[in-house]
Formats: structure tokens, sequence, C-alpha cells
């Protein structure tokens, strides 16, 4: 193989390298979260395998255990995992013994100790979240060891265990003194929701803090409510372990661009060309001879100019226009090269409120054409213009806003999810369910200037949350509105009324 042929696989080789690594750096830049596996020992030979979800940079983080039932295994756990750490905590979960309390206790008397050792858990602020076996486990294992508390225990699906019958007899004999929620399901196929009442009356006996929610017309598994408990038990893990800052701390993260990562592989592909020309550049300019061209090549190449020059300049102009200020002439422009005809209409509702000073022309630009592509292509309902103007296309929920820029965030995030529902009001409960799964409601956290913080601040207080919910059900063509009490309503197709609310919507007014 000569050595032009070898140099150039080399150098291709290289290239692929690069982009590889490039491309490795930025998926990692995109990742919020650590990972780390480990595997612990117990005496006789036996071990098991765990691992943490922790929120970059790596710090001591609040500790979140979370066991799951029956079946389960630690690699079905992820999803729920990246929902605890989402809040700002170190998730973790484990593969444990299912068929034996003596063999968990003695896996999970490991597990506090390794995490007693590590840099990145805060040994005083350990929370457990159990479902039901799970649940079933951890409340055993702190029944026989009372030494070891959490800051919290939370339970789901969890029922009655033996080892409380002797308990219940005595009055102060069960030392747990954290405090514990329970939620519950009110068709529990597996433990009767009387459990979490009879369980929840033993521990207030002996002085225990305790939180209950039960789920109308849930089975066991919580059915479609299951994230949504997760996330709520997870917060009241944070509030409850860490009382001094309660609120779920978010991930922040910066990513790279994506072709910086991959600059090194174009650079060198790039100086391979430049010097490749050169060098046949150089051999061939002792005897190179201008070609004449012929009338018809001129032509062609003149014409291939003009055709690249249109192209480029159409291209710019969709680039730059966009990024304009609105202003009369702004306006004028967008309407004679921006606009598809059917967008008209619409272009010239939105460009008549006096909403627009200091935005950019692409804000106006996507709720005209995201409102209208959802109403006319997408959702299986239909609208009268009255009622789309006003309460789909329009960005204004209290007035006064002047963060408009949601609704490309929120239609990309809800709409996915509510594609294949016939009517309003089944597009509204998912919304419902999926902003609350995304978002914390905490009372007192302080009102936030507009929807597009609020969605990347991931945490809203209740009048906040009015606002980003009616935001989010008009992103998806379901005509909402606050009404007089500061409540979302929505259209049904005849009439308004109040949407929706999520099954469990903080974590700090539960039934006591």
């Amino acid at each position: 193989m000569s050595t032009p042929v070898k140099a150039r696989r080399f150098l291709a080789l290289t290239m692929v390298v690069l982009g590889f690594i490039g491309t490795m750096v930025w998926a990692n830049s995109r990742n919020p979260f650590e990972r780390i596996e480990f595997t612990l020992h117990l005496p006789g030979g036996q071990s098991f395998k765990g691992m943490a979800l922790l929120p970059k940079p790596l710090r001591p983080r609040t500790v979140v255990v979370f066991l799951h039932g029956l079946n389960g295994s630690l690699s079905k756990d992820g999803e729920s995992l990246r929902q605890l750490a989402e809040l700002g905590v170190a998730a973790v979960g484990l593969d444990y013994n299912q068929s034996n309390q003596a063999a968990f206790d003695a896996q999970f008397l490991a597990l506090n100790r390794y995490l007693a050792l590590r840099p990145w858990a805060e040994s005083n602020a350990v929370a457990w979240i159990g479902f039901s076996l799970g649940a079933q486990r951890s409340l055993g294992f702190a029944v026989r060891h009372p030494e070891i508390q959490p800051q919290v225990l939370a339970r789901i699906s969890g029922g009655w265990i033996p080892e409380l019958d002797e308990i219940e007899r005595e009055t102060n004999k069960l030392v747990l003194k954290y405090p514990v929620l329970l939620i519950h399901g009110e068709r529990d196929y597996l433990f009767p929701s009387a459990d979490v009442h009879r369980l929840a009356k033993l521990l207030q006996r002996n002085g225990g803090h305790v939180a209950r929610v039960i789920l109308a017309e849930r089975s066991h598994a919580l059915d479609a409510d299951w994230p949504l408990a997760i996330r709520l038990a997870g917060e009241y893990c944070k509030g409850n372990s860490t009382p001094d800052h309660p609120w779920p701390e978010f991930p922040v993260w910066r990513s790279y661009p994506f072709w910086l990562c991959e600059l090194p592989a174009f650079v060198l592909a790039a100086g391979w060309f430049w010097f490749k020309k050169r060098r046949e550049g150089e051999k061939m300019h002792t005897d190179f001879v201008r070609p004449k061209l012929t009338g018809p090549e001129i032509v062609l190449r003149i014409t291939a100019v003009v055709v690249a020059g249109v192209a480029a300049a159409d291209t710019a102009l969709h680039w730059v226009l966009p990024h304009l200020r609105v202003t009369e002439s702004s306006l004028v422009v967008a309407r004679r090269l921006l606009l598809a005809p059917k967008w008209h209409d619409d272009f010239e509702t939105l460009a008549a409120q006096p909403i627009w000073e200091g935005q950019e022309l692409k804000v106006l630009l996507e709720h005209v054409e995201l409102a209208n592509y959802a109403v006319n292509d997408l959702v299986n309902w239909k609208l009268d213009d009255d009622i789309y103007r006003r309460f789909v296309l329009s960005p204004v929920i209290v007035g006064g806003e002047r963060e408009l820029r949601w609704r490309r965030d929120l239609w990309e995030s809800f709409y996915p999810r509510i594609r294949h529902e016939s009517t309003t009001e089944a597009a509204a409960q998912i919304v419902a369910r999926f902003l609350r799964e995304w978002v914390t409601i905490a009372p007192d956290y302080p009102r936030q200037p507009g929807v597009e913080t609020m969605w990347r601040a991931r945490i809203v207080n209740s009048e906040d949350f009015e606002i980003i919910y009616t935001a989010a059900l008009r992103s998806v063509a379901v005509p909402a509105r606050l009404n007089a009490s500061w409540q979302t309503d929505f259209w049904t197709g005849t009439e308004w009324q109040a949407a929706p609310r999520p099954a469990l919507e903080t974590w700090d007014n539960f039934e006591k």
C-alpha cells in the first residue's frame, strides 16, 4: 500500500475519532446529572448493586433513597431516580432482596454505612421513599433499627406490617419521630386504604408527624398519577429534610455548542484539503493553461452565480427579518415577505394589540404560526373565530406581560401528550397532570415576571401556577382564561368550566 493511501486512511480515521469525541463531549455537556454506580459487599460473599444519580456540579446534597416494589429492579428505576434528582437531591436506588426482610436489613445497613462516607451525601439530610414492597421493607427496617433515623419517610401504596400489631397495643413503643408521608390509591387492590388510616393513627398516637393523601379512583400502581406521586414524595422529602431551604434546587447547566465540539475535526479536514490543493497547485502551476470558455458555458456560470446569490439572499432574509423589532415598517416587510396567506388574519389580529413594543418579529410570528397550525391542522376539535383569537391566539393572560416568547416551548412539551385526544376536557386533564409533574407549586415562592421565567425556573406560587396553566392550555389550542377568582377556566365547546386540577398540588397541604 502506497504512503499517500496510508496517510489518507490515517487522516480519515483521525477525523472520525475527533468527531466521535466531540459528539460525546457535547452530549455529556447537555446531561445535567452525574451517575455513580457501586457494588456493596456483605459478610459471606454476597453483594448487591446500587446507583446514585446526582445533579451537577457534585456537592453535598440531600439523599433520597428510592425502593421499588415487587418485581422491580434498579434497571427499571431510571425514570423515578431522574425525577427525584431533578429536584436537586442525590437520588439513590438499589437491587435489594425482595424475599427476606432480614436480608434486606443487612443490605440497607450496608447502604447507610456507604452513604455516610460519601462526600456528596449530607449525612443529616437523608430520606427514604418506598413503593409497595419497598414501603413494607423500609418500614420494617425502621421498626427493627430505631437507631438509624432518616429525616423523612415516604410510603407510596404501602400497607400494614405484622411487626406493628404488638406496637399498636402499647403506647410510645414505636420510635418514628420524623415526618411520614403516606400516598395511596383509593382502589388499591393489594393494600386497602384502611391500612393508611390505621398506620397514621398509630404514628400520631406515638407523637409522629403524618401527612397522607388518598388518590381517588387510583389503583395500587396509581396509574397515570404515578410520576406525580414520585415528584410530590420527592418535594416532601426535600422540604422536610432541609427546612431552612425547602424549595427544590433544579439543575442548571450550560451545554457547549455542537459546532465548537466538532471544530477540531473540521479544522483537520480543512487543513488537509488546503494542503492537498496547494501541493497540487504548485505541481500544475508550470504547465497550467486557463481554458477558454464558450458562450453557453459563460451563460451557465453567470446563471449559477445569480441563483446562488438569490438563494443566499432569501436565506438571509428569513434569518435576519424575524429578529427585527416590531415597528410599523418591519410589520410591512413581514406582511410582504414572511407570511403565508392563511396567516394574514391572525397576524393582523395580533399586530393590532399594543403589546409588541420592544419585542422581536419572531415572537409575533411564532404565536401566529403555531396557534394557526394547532387549530387548523393538529387538534381534533373546532373553535369559532372569536373564542380562538381571544383565548388561544392571544399571548396575553393577565395584561401587561413583557415575556411573550412562551408558545413554542410549551407547545413542544405538551402537544405530543394530547395529540390523540378528541375533546378539550380530555386534553386539559393531561395538561394539568403533566404541568404539575414538571413545575413545583410553593405557595410562598416570589411572584415571577412571566411565563418564560416560570417555565425555566420550574417552581411557582399558587397564583403564577394559574398563569402558566392558562398559557399551557392555549399552547395546545384549548381556550383558557383566568376567572374572577384567579382560577383557570377552559372552554368545553359550549361553555366555560373550571379547568381540571392536578391530583396533588402542593406537598405541604396534605391531610394531617
